[in-house]
């Protein structure tokens, strides 16, 4: 921060803060329109708005600091004579704005000559450079936002799947710290009841029997498992279900791979021990974010050391997994050992045979047995929707049972 920067915990009017601007849209981009937010109070009620001076001017001539508050004004933002380009001012006054100072938006075109003008007008006169997140943590520290809601702005802004916007959504609007005080509340109420039992054990008066405090502690109990699940499912949500595709070099892996993607993101080769290490890459299945994870091929015997340090770190992917998809090469012929569980056993595995468009005769056979595999295509994408059916089964089983 800057000599200048002096940012208060006191809540009360008044209360002296420095003044901050910065763009809310995405910078660099050209775009129609851009947004620019300012935000600050003064010793003076206005001080913000007197701040900006005539920069800002209607049509009418009216400055900022003689618009009414919460309304679209249209007019010219312009550095002394020169014009920098027509825009609509929104003012917000005090608590009526989001951070719970006097505040502005500046809606301007969305060009980054334009934009870095207005900025640098805006530091010409003791407006600062916001620093990253200060608008969301000036309306925590006015007691505009809740800490969990706070913390919701960032994960809304950086959710990547339906859902995780969903539960971002419900943190915003305070779902979980409600549900909290009511618990808290209940127990506050129980250790006062039982203070006055003892206070009053002598006394004739009827208290809440111990099968009564007991429920009320199951209860209890059982809120805050199920908070605490609903936590860990969260974080689940926000990071994504991790997903490896494990199996011997040349099954098909890689081709696998592609065909989620819909582009070649891995090296296709039908030498083995291509890929020498991990390669990531996020898709969404049924609003959840998904992280794939194609490997390096699992065999004995690795051809140099490069491969063998890609196998161990393909290992230490599996121990990290939340579902492996482990795939078999169905053109060659089916062993006592192919279906073998010897692939992350904590985690949820899903087996593969693919290359069923040249499947070998030895896995006919399978299909009349139990836990059938799933057959598929990678090159033709035969099987994908019931690979695809199945993940969804598995994923929802990931989310549901966290934390019990």
């Amino acid at each position: 921060m800057n000599s200048r920067t002096k940012i208060s915990t006191d809540n009360s009017p008044g209360a002296v803060t420095d003044l901050i601007c910065a763009p809310a849209t995405a910078a660099g981009a050209r775009s129609a329109i851009a947004v620019i937010r300012a935000s600050g109070s003064g010793k003076q009620p206005g001080a913000i708005f007197t701040a900006l001076g005539n920069s800002f001017t209607t049509r009418t001539g009216k400055t900022a600091a003689d618009l009414s508050p919460r309304e679209a004004h249209y007019g010219i933002f312009r550095d002394g004579d020169e014009v920098i380009d027509d825009v609509i001012l929104i003012k917000f006054t005090g608590s009526a704005s989001f951070t719970g100072e006097d505040s502005f938006e500046i809606n301007c075109h969305g060009n980054p000559l334009i934009i870095r003008r207005i900025l640098a007008l805006l530091y010409a006169r003791t407006f600062r450079a916001a620093e990253p997140g200060e608008f969301t943590r000036r309306a925590y520290l006015n007691g505009k936002l809740g800490l969990d809601a706070a913390q919701a702005v960032a994960e809304i802004i950086e959710a990547k799947s339906a859902l995780s916007l969903k539960a971002a959504q419900r943190l915003s609007q305070g779902h979980f710290r409600r549900e909290m005080l009511q618990l808290r509340s209940q127990l506050m109420n129980l250790l006062a009841d039982l203070n006055a039992e003892l206070d009053f054990i002598d006394e004739d008066i009827s208290f809440a029997t111990r099968e009564t405090k007991l429920k009320i502690l199951a209860n209890t109990e059982a809120a805050a498992l199920r908070l605490e699940s609903e936590a860990a499912r969260f974080d689940r949500l926000k990071g994504g279900v991790h997903i490896a595709i494990v199996g011997a070099p040349n099954a098909g892996k890689s081709s696998l791979m592609n065909r989620f993607l819909g582009h070649d993101r891995s090296i296709v080769s039908d030498i083995a021990g291509t890929t020498r290490d991990y390669i990531e890459a996020e898709i969404e299945i049924s609003g959840v974010n998904i992280r794939l994870f194609d490997t390096a091929g699992l065999r004995e015997n690795a051809g140099d050391a490069i491969e063998q340090l890609g196998i161990e770190r393909t290992h230490e992917l599996i121990s990290r997994a939340h579902i492996c998809l482990l795939l078999i090469d169905g053109s060659e012929p089916r062993h006592s050992e192919s279906l073998a569980p010897g692939f992350a056993p904590a985690a949820a595995r899903l087996t593969v045979v693919n290359k069923s468009d040249v499947l070998h005769p030895s896995w006919n056979s399978i299909a009349a047995e139990e836990n059938t595999p799933i057959f598929l295509s990678a090159r033709t994408g035969e099987g994908m929707p019931a690979l695809l059916a199945a993940m969804v089964a598995q994923v929802q089983l990931q989310l549901v049972g966290i934390g019990r």
